[in-house]
């Protein structure tokens, strides 16, 4: 095999996609977050180095056929050789000093036939530059100052054409078996990298999904559809936040309405409440706002009710900051959850009940709501019950 048919670059990209399973493998073995994305990355490196190679070299290989027309000079030599062998007896006896290399024959003896015979092996025509003498005396000379300065200009225009020209690049000569296992290897190079490139895609969503319900491992949330999510991984109902959290309550909360779920946030600590009563944004760049409301900044306006159908459509979240009303409020979430339940209501994305009250809530409530929450798609958040096991959302 001639390894120059490819440049250090195309092999470099072969490299690169063949590299994309292992990583995958070890992916799987491992659970590392950051292979897949490295694997896909592989991937786009190496299209940009096939494209390169196809388009800087392989589109540069050119059959190389001297050989060929060697070969073809070479019968033409020997056919010449063997005309001239078979004219022997026609050979001038007498040479002259004004003869020429051509006149050994004796050309006035030929016939028409043979005459042309022989001329064909010559390049030259030795009766061209009468024609072309022919020819110029033919036409017409223009001396005038019009035709010269015209002759300049079309001289310059061509030298300048000439200059902005880029010379191409020189060829690159190999056998027309390496040409074509040059084109072969290239074709599939570009082939399987855009397979490659499509599996490392595919094989990154899929890991994204499963990552999104677990608290540890989930990555950049997005509003999607919550069904999506808990398709791939179902989601606890019913979780205990993790005594080494990874982030802050409140960026808690900011992630819940990154994935575009609604939330209500019931606390007896009035700072936290005045801190998570803010706008949440559901895009990065502070694009699609939702407001987070204060139950008590509504003097009793604001029913349970109220609160249940606007987290039920999405449409703000809430801050709930007395233990009192928040536990009405769970309670009368439960009533309404129950009737949900019986006509098989589910929510578009989850709500979630963030509990962060010191009262705990009794055992027979989480198991109520977690059964409750299965059927209509809402989530029970506890903040401050320590963790029999490290929960996951």
């Amino acid at each position: 095999m001639n390894w120059e048919i490819f440049s250090t670059i195309g092999y470099v990209s072969i490299a690169f996609w063949l590299c994309m399973p292992l990583l995958w493998l070890l992916h799987m073995l491992r659970r590392r977050g950051w292979l897949v994305h490295i694997a896909l990355l592989f991937g786009v490196a190496a299209m940009v180095l096939a494209k390169i190679n196809s388009n800087t070299y392989v589109n540069r290989i050119q059959v190389d056929r001297s050989a060929q027309i060697q070969e073809q000079l070479d019968r033409q030599a020997l056919a010449q050789q063997a005309a001239t062998d078979a004219r022997e007896d026609e050979v001038a006896q007498i040479r002259f000093a004004e003869d020429a290399n051509e006149d050994f024959l004796d050309k006035a003896g030929m016939d028409e036939s043979d005459l042309k015979y022989l001329q064909s092996f010559n390049e030259d025509d030795p009766q061209a530059w009468k024609r072309q003498k022919k020819k110029r005396s033919e036409g017409t000379i223009d001396d005038s100052l019009e035709a010269h300065i015209g002759a300049t200009e079309e001289q310059e225009g061509v030298e300048s054409d000439e200059l902005i020209e880029e010379e191409p690049l020189d060829p690159i000569l190999m056998s027309d078996s390496d040409k074509l296992a040059a084109d072969k290897l290239d074709a599939m190079n570009l082939r399987m990298i855009r397979i490659m490139l499509g599996l490392g895609i595919a094989v990154v969503i899929v890991d994204y999904f499963l990552r999104a319900n677990h608290y540890d491992r989930a990555y950049f949330p997005l509003p999607l559809p919550s069904s999506w999510v808990d398709t791939m991984t179902p989601r606890e109902t019913v979780t205990v936040r993790p005594t080494s959290p990874r982030r802050s309550l409140l960026d808690e909360l900011r992630v819940f309405a990154r994935r575009g779920e609604s939330f209500v946030y019931i606390t007896d600590d009035p700072t936290a409440a005045t801190n998570a009563a803010t706008t949440v944004y559901r895009l990065p760049l502070h694009a699609w706002p939702v407001e987070v409301l204060n139950v008590a900044d509504y003097n009793g306006e604001m029913d349970d009710d109220f609160v249940f159908e606007t987290l039920w459509y999405g449409r703000n979240s809430f801050v709930v900051n007395s233990t009192e009303r928040g536990e009405q409020l769970l309670a009368r979430f439960m009533e309404l959850m129950t009737e949900r339940r019986t006509t098989r209501a589910h929510v578009d994305q989850t709500v979630h009940v963030v509990w962060d009250i010191a009262t705990p809530i009794p055992a027979e409530t989480r198991h109520r709501f977690a059964n409750l929450g299965q059927a209509t798609g809402y989530s029970l958040l506890l903040c401050r019950e320590k963790p029999s096991r490290e929960a996951e959302f």
